[in-house]
């Protein structure tokens, strides 16, 4: 079982996971950064590097609950990490591309400080040194643009509501991309998201074509055992200024009947998606429309879960479930079909997920507040839950909210 940490004390305790990413850097390191118990299984810090098999995966045209290829490799490898092989990791993009990879050696922050884990025999590890989050007020996005400006993203919101009015849709994630020069490096960009955010599924993975960094505060898809749990986040309010306007926007947020509609459309549908996969009458959702708090935003969170039916493995769960709920709308697919016409240029890797399996278990994060850095680029997504009620300017100033970490 890969995750037990047997190995000897390698690094002091207060050795970061940027300080990993960054001296592993050629050795594809994968680092899963919890902010709390909360986060990535359990909220254990975890590094794995130099993979005993990569697999590039193709896009495919998303066609909500049908198993692609790419879903199918996907879902391959995961079972292999859920049956305690090695640890799997696949990344989803929105369209269905991505990577899937095997490793069977790394680090995981225990009692004492960094322990290996798996095989290393002889293998060298490298000393990690201090990387320092960039100081408040400092950009990590350079000469930013944005694929949609104000008034074509109002102008889409307004579109979006009367399709919502002609029963198209009930309820669209309307996303937009910023691209522009990445101003750190990226071991210095995931040191600066994470101190920013205090994100519970923060991650990052070094890809031959470049790097994701993620700050996602959003669990997708949670495997234990035949529990199977997602966790939609859908509502979202900024932090106050004081403690008494903090606490009035949180009150808010939970009281606000647009966002309570948003959010309950799209637990409903999360029940759909597990309900073709898991034992009749076993999806429960508990609980509903709990307020989480990050360091810049508070959010309406649900859990969804049920009893997997016998014989269903990974593959059939993301064929189920993936994309999340949160960033398409409901009913899926008619919110794909219009996303697909609306929105300026493609998601990419932002929306999809980054799912990772050891040890009989499977945990996954939705790939937002997440940058995709190549070759000094860097592109960065954010967007907004439109109803029949929304504002244009409100979900404009929302989606600006989302990237205040990368920008500040």
């Amino acid at each position: 079982m890969p995750l037990f940490a047997h190995g000897p004390v390698v690094a002091p305790p207060g050795v970061s996971l940027a300080g990993w990413l960054s001296c592993l850097r050629g050795r594809a390191p994968l680092v899963l950064a919890p902010s709390s118990a909360a986060g990535w299984f359990g909220g254990t810090p975890i590094v794995a590097c130099d993979p005993v098999s990569f697999d590039t995966l193709p896009a495919d045209v998303r066609v909500p609950y049908r198993l692609t290829p790419s879903l199918a490799r996907a879902g391959a490898c995961l079972d292999a990490g859920i049956r305690g092989e090695c640890l799997s990791v696949a990344l989803l993009g929105y369209d269905g591309s991505g990577a899937a990879a095997r490793y069977r050696r790394g680090l995981l922050l225990a009692k004492g400080g960094w322990r290996t884990w798996g095989e290393w025999g002889g293998a060298l590890l490298p000393q990690p040194g201090e990387i320092a989050p960039l100081p408040a007020g400092r950009r990590l996005l350079g000469a930013p643009s944005s694929d949609l400006d104000e008034k074509a993203y109002g102008s889409l919101v307004r579109r979006v509501a009367a399709a919502i009015g002609a029963g198209d849709v009930y309820v669209l994630n309307l996303t937009r991309r910023l691209r522009g020069h990445a101003l750190a490096d990226e071991a210095v960009t995931f040191a600066t998201l994470s101190a920013r955010t205090e994100a519970t599924m923060g991650a990052a993975w070094e890809l031959p074509g470049g790097t994701v960094v993620s700050a996602s505060p959003e669990r997708f898809l949670e495997l234990r055992g035949r529990l199977a749990l997602i966790s939609p986040v859908k509502g979202t309010r900024a932090r106050g200024r004081t403690a008494d306007e903090d606490g009035a926007l949180r009150v808010g947020l939970l009281g606000c009947e647009k966002e309570r509609a948003e959010h309950v459309m799209v637990v409903d549908l999360e029940r759909n998606d597990l309900g073709r996969i898991c034992e009749p009458g076993s999806v429960q959702v508990s609980p509903l429309m709990s307020v989480e708090t990050t360091l810049y935003c508070h959010q309406l969170v649900s859990r969804v879960g049920g009893i997997l039916a016998e014989g269903i493995g990974c593959a059939d769960v993301l064929a189920a479930t993936f994309p999340c709920g949160s960033v398409t709308g409901a009913p899926k697919r008619a919110a794909m079909r219009l996303i697909s016409r609306l929105e300026a240029s493609a998601r990419g890797v932002y929306t999809g997920s980054l799912m990772v399996a050891t040890n009989g278990r499977l945990d996954s994060s939705v790939l937002i507040r997440t940058a995709v850095m190549q070759s000094g680029l860097l592109t960065y997504g954010t967007g907004c839950g439109i109803t029949i009620e929304s504002d244009p300017a409100f979900e404009w100033r929302e989606s600006v909210l989302k990237t205040s970490p990368l920008t500040k």
